[in-house]
């Protein structure tokens, strides 16, 4: 990853004086060609190319938008897979009413310093750390496979990796939050969403920054959903073992005094 690059995305002004001296460049090229002169036509388009190579190199010494999305897109395309090697559960193991949730987005609540913040071309908000997730649900445990980085700090990669049974869950929760920063001389409010699954004291079992949409709601509802079926699914399954365990006891102990009551019985008979 082009750690300094992604620096300079969110350091460096969005206009730097050799990008604007390279499109004065291009308009003096440009009124040159337009001026109808045969034998400045040359020299026009001369000017113009000159004007583009000092634009493109400008320009080249940091990432854009769409360098810091293919960045990341390196960084998390793998993790259903790598949780499925770690944990050892397949495709045949999920859950059939939830399949495997991916979740991703940029983290306003990192503890490392520095934090860079940057409203991207794009209208989308970020930070210089980053946090992808795959979760995968099966019909007692709940696995969480994580990957939360820097994008500006090689250093900062760590993996993240949870297993939790549905009846330690209560459940999934999206919160809207502010973040706050400094833009010239005055306070800039950005929103972001954080995401959690929550255990049954409600800590979080699984909490990060989200990428906001519909289909964060539908996670939510659904995960939440299934972690309050499931419970009654095995609560049910639970009881029913009791029963079987109690009737099984029962008829150990039945047998067993029939045993004894034959054996007492046995032994009147042959003192007699």
């Amino acid at each position: 990853m082009e750690t300094k690059r992604n620096l300079k995305y969110f350091t460096a002004p969005p206009i730097s004086i050799p990008f604007i001296v390279g499109w004065v460049i291009i308009a003096i090229g440009v009124i040159i060609l337009a001026s109808g002169l045969k034998d400045l036509t040359f020299a026009g388009i001369l000017v113009c190319i000159a004007g583009f190579a000092v634009v493109v190199f400008a320009s080249g010494g940091k990432s854009n938008d769409t360098d810091i999305e293919f960045n990341i897109s390196e960084r998390i395309k793998d993790l259903q897979e790598l949780s499925e090697k770690k944990f050892e559960v397949y495709e045949k193991n999920f859950l059939k009413m939830l399949k495997p949730v991916n979740l991703r987005g940029y983290d306003f609540e990192a503890k490392e310093e520095p934090l860079y913040f940057k409203k991207g071309t794009d209208g989308v908000s970020r930070t210089n750390y980053f946090m992808g997730c795959n979760i995968i649900f099966t019909s007692e445990k709940v696995y969480v496979y994580g990957r939360r980085f820097s994008l500006i700090d090689e250093a900062i990669d760590e993996t993240i990796t949870a297993t939790y049974f549905f009846n330690e869950l209560k459940n999934a929760t999206i919160e809207e939050r502010t973040y706050e920063y400094q833009k010239k001389d005055r306070t800039t409010q950005v929103k972001y969403y954080v995401f959690s699954i929550n255990k049954m004291d409600d800590t979080p079992a699984l909490q990060m920054c989200v990428d906001y949409g519909a289909d964060i709601d539908k996670y939510t509802d659904m995960i939440s959903r299934a972690i309050v079926t499931r419970k009654k699914e095995l609560e049910k399954r639970a009881a029913e073992a009791a029963i079987r365990r109690a009737e099984f006891k029962a008829k150990l102990e039945a047998d067993k005094a029939a045993m004894q009551a034959e054996a007492e019985a046995a032994a009147q008979a042959e003192n007699n």
